[in-house]
């Protein structure tokens, strides 16, 4: 579930960032209230993906460290109540840009016809608008990195001692590397729109033009893109199938997919096999 909400996170930006990009090619100019409605599905599309991350990190964490307690802290409720409160966190922040952004007098102006493409910097006209901005983004980055990294301690700190279960400490241990992997292509993601700022002012537009398509694919569809194929790959299930489909649209023997499948039911029926509990808690 979290996985999920994480995914459908990643794809509403890449939707967003894609029908901007198409519009700013096509010389398409919107209005505020318009542009306003895509920045602010784009802004919180993108601070979902740390929370979300930092959620999963004390998931595992509580796996690995308490594996007698996860089937009673980690259950489909709570994992609901936390997923809502990802969303609320999110909304609240993205009624506090409203409020700042409703503060420019946008009734002084002769016509709400934007003169340059949609972008957030073109919306957050108020210095008010700019330094929040810079500290939600800060403060949601240090945030995460926080808990990720203290979830990652905590779980070194059980790989290392000896009545543990070391494959399951460092199975937890990778799984907080990647989400380290994943914080750090959001972070990227931010960036992109500084360097933006810095490429309008260029005075060679067919320079600013090559230039902004580099930084978009680099560092809004990449970091993306990387985000869902990395777990897409990380999972056994649909690891062949996706790398199938990237290597030329090799098709994989359907029979070798419904063995596979019928050994791992198999398995885990078997109440003797010792790898159900410790598949179970991971």
């Amino acid at each position: 579930m979290l996985l999920l909400n994480l995914v459908v996170a990643d794809s509403l930006q890449l939707v967003v960032a894609q029908l901007l990009y198409i519009f700013s090619t096509f010389y398409v100019l919107m209005s505020y209230p318009l542009c306003g409605v895509f920045i602010m599905i784009s802004i919180m599309s993108a601070h979902i993906s740390p929370f979300t991350l930092a959620v999963m990190s004390i998931e595992r964490y509580i796996a690995v460290c308490f594996p007698f307690r996860y089937p009673i802290i980690v259950n489909i409720r709570n994992t609901n109540f936390a997923i809502l409160s990802v969303w609320i966190m999110i909304c609240i922040d993205i009624f506090l840009y409203v409020v700042l952004l409703l503060e420019f007098p946008f009734n002084r102006l002769p016509s709400l016809q934007m003169k340059t493409y949609c972008i957030s910097t073109a919306l957050l006209l108020g210095p008010r608008s700019k330094v929040y901005e810079m500290g939600s983004t800060i403060t949601l980055f240090l945030f995460s990195g926080l808990v990720i990294t203290l979830s990652f301690i905590g779980v070194m700190i059980v790989a290392l001692s000896a009545s543990t279960d070391k494959a399951s400490a460092d199975k937890a241990r990778n799984m907080l590397l990647l989400h380290m992997f994943q914080l750090s292509l959001n972070l990227m993601s931010t960036m992109a729109l500084p360097i933006f700022t810095e490429v309008a002012t260029l005075t060679d537009p067919t320079a600013a033009g090559r230039l902004f398509v580099v930084v978009y694919i680099f560092l809004v569809m990449m970091p993306r893109c990387l985000s869902a194929l990395t777990y897409g790959l990380k999972d056994s299930s649909l690891r062949p199938i996706l790398v199938s489909r990237l290597c030329c649209h090799v098709q994989v023997s359907t029979n070798t997919v419904t063995a596979q499948k019928h050994d791992l039911q198999k398995t885990e029926k078997d109440p003797s096999n010792p790898e159900i509990t410790k598949r179970n808690i991971l």
